[in-house]
């Protein structure tokens, strides 16, 4: 999980959307006292802002710091040298200006979360092998299954909420973005196809709800 936290409600919520977009879990806090709140074992990356309404962002860093070595992104206005020598005295990871530019900003965190926890992105579903970094796919015998980019989203998106059911529209907000939510058709035939890869029983279908990942 990615715990973005920004006052600026804009700026925080275009982040997360790309993020999301990137199939990243994401969690935005608008304050110290909201960082506290969801900063937790299950966040991997924190992007944080140093003027926050409660106090400054480097008193949750030396929180942050007492309990984790992850990677820890700071993004502030505040500039000048003694600010960035105290983001760095604090471990901060990297020092961003603003303004900053989000689709930038994403490929940054990819690439921290990738040099972080380099086997992150590989994990074990049924009889398959997934490298959701690379979008390749291996059965039980070693051999690639061939998947589009939008069904290992749909596949990823079910995995990061393992045991528990997806609606039809969380899944489509998540790969197609917000403007689709409500379009549930446009999710079928790709369903279909993992499927028709994959395995038949890969998912459930919760009726009147969405979908659950078998594990």
């Amino acid at each position: 999980m990615i715990l973005i936290v920004e006052d600026d409600k804009v700026q925080n919520d275009v982040l997360a959307n790309f993020l999301r977009y990137d199939n990243l879990a994401v969690q935005s806090a608008y304050s110290i006292a909201d960082a506290h709140k969801y900063f937790n074992e299950d966040t991997k990356l924190i992007v944080l802002d140093l003027g926050l309404p409660d106090g400054s962002g480097l008193d949750f860093l030396k929180h942050v710091r007492l309990h984790s070595k992850i990677p820890v992104i700071v993004l502030t206005a505040q500039n000048d040298e003694f600010t960035q020598l105290n983001a760095f005295g604090l471990e901060a990871d990297e020092f961003i200006d603003k303004p900053f530019s989000p689709l930038v900003m994403s490929k940054r965190i990819a690439v921290w979360l990738k040099r972080f926890y380099p086997e992150s992105s590989k994990v074990k579903i049924g009889n398959f092998s997934f490298d959701f970094s690379d979008y390749r796919v291996w059965d039980s015998d070693d051999s690639e299954v061939i998947l589009t980019s939008t069904e290992f989203k749909i596949l990823k998106k079910l995995f990061e909420n393992k045991g528990q059911a997806v609606t039809r529209e969380a899944i489509i907000e998540s790969v197609w973005g917000f403007e689709y939510r409500d379009d549930v058709r446009i999710l079928d035939s790709h369903v279909k196809n993992i499927r028709k890869k994959l395995d038949s029983n890969i998912f459930s279908t919760i009726k009147g709800v969405g979908y659950r990942i078998n594990l």
